[in-house]
């Protein structure tokens, strides 16, 4: 239940947060830049709370490894995708469309960490996509 709840709540933030980008790239900062700032800001946060709870810091190399892999895909080239994309489209399109990365995440899951496959989970996936066609359609674009 605990994951549930902090899923919603990863969600609401997510969501939330490219109205604040829009708003931020409307003058002349460019995607690069905002990434720099974002990132930043992210890191500075995350640096104060880690060191305030006492965070350990050895960890196995390649998990390090694996996290900043995950860290540059989703930090630095998935943010800069989507800077790039909420500076040029209306963010009720563009945030639902980017979105679909459960969708990738799954089907990755399923294939690279064998995951369980089960026709309702397909089904879910296919409604998210479904949901993500009905809104880019309604965009007339």
């Amino acid at each position: 239940m605990k994951s549930l709840v902090f899923a919603i709540l990863a969600s609401l933030v997510w969501g939330t947060a490219p109205v604040f980008f829009k708003l931020g790239m409307k003058g002349d900062i460019a995607p690069l830049n905002a990434l720099v700032f974002h990132n930043l800001s992210a890191f500075l946060l995350a640096l104060v709370f880690a060191l305030l709870t006492g965070a350990k810091w050895d960890y196995p190399l390649k998990d390090l490894i694996l996290i900043v892999a995950g860290g540059i895909m989703s930090g630095f080239l998935g943010l800069f995708f989507f800077f790039k994309a909420v500076r040029e489209g209306e963010v009720s399109v563009v945030a639902p469309l980017a979105s679909t990365s459960p969708l990738w995440a799954s089907l990755i899951a399923f294939f690279l960490l064998n995951e369980p496959f089960s026709w309702l989970r397909f089904f879910g996936i296919l409604l998210v996509v479904c949901g993500i066609v009905l809104i880019s359609l309604s965009s007339g674009r």
